[in-house]
């Protein structure tokens, strides 16, 4: 034990460290409750996979690193902690986070080395395995790991995951951090980008339509799920914090659905929701006609059909324009 001790106190060493990143994504962290747009990106982040903790890291590049874990205060703090040398062992590389003023470490970081997830040129997430918390008895918090990872998000009350299989089919996972068990599994999955880095992966089941949006400046809104269906609308909150991976980057080129393809569901989506507002109260139907016109819904039909064209002899993209008719 007092062997270990000194370990933990071992002098950090005049040059900058740095934390294992990816250059093959991006991570975000929400820094304020109440602005559900204001993110930060960071150098690491664990999800937790087992707990409801969300942590993440970035470097200062010069020793240190800021530790941001969200709270339900609506400013997000970060806390600035010294960055050890790393230590080197099976397959890991650890790093203890040291209080300054008191010079304690307080947390140690283990990461999986990018070499034994296979080549690092097409691993998505460098991985952060587990955290252990050091002043509570050596606390250990499992993170999300999985080199297959391309999204990994959590808000206050679900994990999510987009992964690619071996033979590059997508699939999507949601979990309850409440309550044991998968909420909810889809497969054979889509992706998108957008002009603006935008990643949009698109899962379709009968006519219901799950939807991940992310991006790494991260300036709009975004829910960490949403599923959208004739008979209504699911939406998470926005994520507490997320993973996206660089899809171009990666080099996916199958199941990728054009931009305006996506943007084009997802106007659908909205056609639907106004098709079934209209009532009696002469206010609320003008309220629904301006958004009606607002998101051309009548343009869209002309739309479809052109896409219909368009894609008829891509099977499977067919089979989604044929799944959602202008049933409004």
């Amino acid at each position: 034990m007092i062997l270990a001790t000194a370990l933990l106190f071992a002098p950090v060493p005049s040059l900058a460290q740095g934390l294992p990143t990816t250059e093959n994504g991006f991570n975000m962290i929400r820094m304020n409750t109440d602005d559900l747009s204001q993110y930060r990106s960071v150098d690491s982040m664990c999800i937790g996979e087992n707990h409801d903790e969300l942590m993440a890291f970035s470097d200062n590049g010069d020793s240190t690193v800021d530790l941001i874990n969200p709270t339900a205060d609506p400013e997000v703090a970060s806390t600035k902690l010294r960055l050890s040398k790393a230590g080197a062992e099976g397959g890991q590389t650890s790093y203890w986070l040291i209080e300054p003023a008191s010079n304690e470490a307080v947390f140690e970081l283990h990461f999986v080395n990018p070499g034994t997830a296979g080549d690092p040129a097409k691993t998505p997430k460098a991985t952060l395995s587990h955290i252990n918390r050091l002043q509570q008895k050596s606390t250990n918090l499992d993170c999300l790991t999985g080199k297959n990872i391309l999204y990994a998000g959590m808000d206050q009350n679900y994990r999510v995951m987009v992964m690619a299989n071996p033979g590059a089919d997508l699939f999507f996972l949601l979990s309850s951090i409440k309550e044991p068990g998968v909420a909810m599994h889809l497969t054979d999955g889509f992706w998108s980008s957008g002009k603006r880095g935008e990643i949009i992966f698109t899962f379709i089941e009968g006519s219901a339509v799950t939807s991940i949006k992310a991006a790494p400046h991260q300036r709009v809104e975004y829910p960490a799920w949403r599923t959208a269906s004739p008979e209504g609308r699911q939406y998470s909150a926005s994520p507490k914090g997320f993973f996206v991976a660089d899809m171009e980057k990666l080099g996916h080129k199958s199941n990728r659905l054009p931009y305006g393809l996506v943007l084009h569901f997802e106007r659908l989506e909205i056609c639907r929701h106004l098709a079934g507002e209209a009532s009696g109260n002469p206010k609320r139907n003008k309220q629904v006609t301006d958004s009606w016109n607002t998101a051309g819904c009548d343009e869209a039909k002309a739309q479809h059909a052109s896409y219909v064209e368009q894609f008829s002899d891509n099977e499977p993209v067919s089979e989604i324009l044929k799944t959602h008719r202008l049933n409004f």
